[in-house]
């Protein structure tokens, strides 16, 4: 489904701000019933989460595991479209989420905008791509093939698909695109209730809290019952004996233990980032025109200010895949996660099994590295290939016409900080020759 009157608005650069002041005393009078706990409730959510962004560190993913995002839409080239294929074909895991606009009262259904996809290459490297679905090229055209050909070939039954929640349910509005097959997306995880499945084996009911609901026999029993007062709670118990370990909504456990208090209940992402690495993944941005146009290649901006706000949206739709993505890894390299889940995940296939004796060679190239998986290992040796944009090399010098640059590491950290700390500019000519001048 697609909306042009969406596409010529653009994204609100603080959508939290007019939420914060809410409460009892300034909702307006006029608001009864659900329209009331809906105003009050939106209000709660932005100052908890001003609330953790003040005192809690950002949510952070270091930009050495990721390059920069791969935007498709009707201006992307089918050139580029190939080679990001070749560089994900032999990836098997990935993690996806998707953005829409939100129901509005002119526009009374949600518009579906994003579909953001990582790549996992390896614990420490991946490929984000970010389709924009309200930006496509016409159905009939070569490029829609094209990113037809790029989609199937990651939503099939022989990857991995990853969400936090429903991986279906997430796709689901994205299906009439034609861009994939739902039914072939069979082999998913659901991270919320993997995550929840967890937290809940591994943090159980306080003794205090079980022992509200250890059965009561009484010695004598009358066959006449008068019954003076009726506890509600009573009646409405959720407790499964059956299932100790699930949430009910007459736990009485501290907040640190058990902070949902209803059957059936789900963390949010943004909890359990909080809970787990004690940082503050921000919502902020959630109710927003994701159909804008994100990448400046799309001309959508109209202001220097928009362009700021589509660089904020981008942050944002990457730190949710990032967030869910690290919650995986953090599960799986748990000692305990593996025997309390009874259907454990294998990551044999992207897991870093080389050992570091194994040699290590940095390669560092233009942007045309980019097409290649950022990672090759052999039985023989291991690449990490680095794509610098606007690298030039220089064949005009003679003392370098005839050589190449390959940096060889035995150490996979002082790999990683090589990675951090060099720059394109550190081969330019200029940096050549101050080199030259300092050695002389």
């Amino acid at each position: 489904m697609r909306q042009s009157t969406f596409l010529h608005r653009q994204p609100i650069a603080n959508p939290h701000e007019r939420f914060l002041t809410r409460n009892m005393e300034t909702c307006p009078t006029h608001l009864t019933g659900r329209k009331r706990t809906d105003w009050l409730k939106a209000g709660r959510k932005a100052q908890k989460n001003h609330q953790l962004l003040s005192t809690l560190d950002l949510f952070h993913w270091p930009a050495s595991k990721y390059d920069s995002p791969i935007f498709i839409h009707r201006r992307t080239s089918e050139y580029h479209l190939y080679g990001i294929i070749h560089k994900i074909s032999k990836v098997h895991l990935y993690t996806i989420d998707t953005e829409a606009n939100k129901p509005t009262r002119q526009y009374p259904h949600s518009l579906p905008a994003l579909i953001q996809i990582q790549a996992i290459h390896d614990e420490n490297c991946s490929t984000v791509i970010i389709i924009e679905v309200q930006h496509l090229p016409p159905a009939s055209s070569s490029l829609f093939h094209s990113i037809q050909q790029l989609c199937q070939m990651i939503f099939s039954s022989s990857n991995k698909i990853m969400a936090w929640g429903d991986v279906k349910k997430e796709l689901g509005p994205f299906e009439d695109f034609n861009l994939f097959d739902l039914s072939q997306v069979s082999n998913t995880l659901d991270l919320q209730k993997y995550f929840t499945k967890l937290w809940n084996e591994t943090h159980p009911h306080t003794p205090d809290c079980l022992a509200r609901h250890q059965p009561v026999i009484d010695d004598c029993i009358s066959d006449d019952i008068l019954v003076c007062f009726v506890n509600s709670d009573d009646i409405d118990d959720e407790f499964n004996p059956h299932n100790p370990t699930e949430d009910y909504n007459t736990c009485i456990c501290p907040t640190e233990i058990r902070p949902y208090k209803a059957k059936n209940a789900v963390w949010s992402l943004q909890k359990a980032v909080e809970f787990i690495f004690h940082q503050a993944l921000d919502k902020s941005l959630t109710i927003n025109f994701w159909s804008c146009g994100l990448d400046s290649h799309l001309h959508t901006w109209q202001t220097d200010t928009d362009k700021r706000t589509r660089q904020s949206l981008i942050a944002y739709a990457m730190n949710d895949l990032f967030a869910s993505t690290n919650l995986y890894f953090h599960l799986n390299n748990t000692p305990s996660s593996s025997s309390n889940f009874t259907n454990p995940i294998h990551l044999n296939t992207i897991q870093f099994n080389t050992p570091f004796d194994l040699p290590l060679f940095l390669i560092l190239a233009d942007s045309h590295a980019k097409y290649f998986p950022p990672v090759i290992t052999t039985s023989s040796y291991k690449l990490i290939i680095k794509s610098i944009s606007g690298l030039q090399w220089y064949g005009r010098l003679p003392e370098i016409r005839h050589h190449q640059l390959c940096i060889q590491f035995n150490n996979q950290l002082h790999q990683q900080h090589a990675e951090q700390i060099l720059t394109f500019t550190d081969f330019d000519e200029q940096s050549y020759y101050n080199w030259i001048s300092h050695e002389h």
